[in-house]
């Protein structure tokens, strides 16, 4: 019966956050950098707000470099400012979080998220700035959404 329950949650969560990626769109910030790069919006949209991004995509990754350039996780030396990524409302924006009982736990879970990024550096050695921008965003989505699960997942 948990197993039941669990899978209609699941199932549940995955049908908010596919709608929740409809509704979120571009800021202005993103936008500027679409323009800047002379990318398509549609497309670079689809990809950001994917639960995993490309990291191979070298217009994409100057995209998401140009993003984080702009919000400060990114300095001027191309090193990345995870104080910075911590703190950020942005990330949790990103994340496409619509639950009430998941939402009061996000700030948490995005500070843990970028930390276990912060402490595994190895993982994330990239070609450019720009990737390795984009393999940390990735990291930060997987390790959250792993602690999410973990709020959820039934107990025995």
């Amino acid at each position: 019966m948990k197993i039941v329950i669990y899978s209609l949650f699941l199932m549940t969560t995955i049908v908010q956050v596919s709608k929740t990626k409809l509704i979120v769109g571009l800021t202005e910030e993103e936008k500027e950098c679409v323009k800047q790069l002379g990318e398509d919006e549609n497309r670079i949209q689809n990809l950001y707000f994917g639960y995993a991004s490309p990291e191979n995509d070298a217009q994409f990754n100057r995209f998401v470099e140009c993003v984080w350039k702009k919000l400060g996780f990114i300095t001027e030396n191309g090193d990345i400012n995870y104080e910075n990524l911590k703190n950020s409302y942005q990330i949790t924006g990103k994340l496409g979080i619509d639950d009430p009982v998941l939402s009061a736990h996000a700030d948490k879970f995005v500070f843990q998220a970028v930390s276990k990024c912060e402490s595994n550096p190895d993982s994330l050695k990239a070609d450019s700035t720009a990737q390795m921008a984009v393999k940390i965003q990735n990291c930060i989505s997987k390790n959250f959404n792993e602690a999410a699960r973990l709020l959820y997942s039934p107990t025995k």
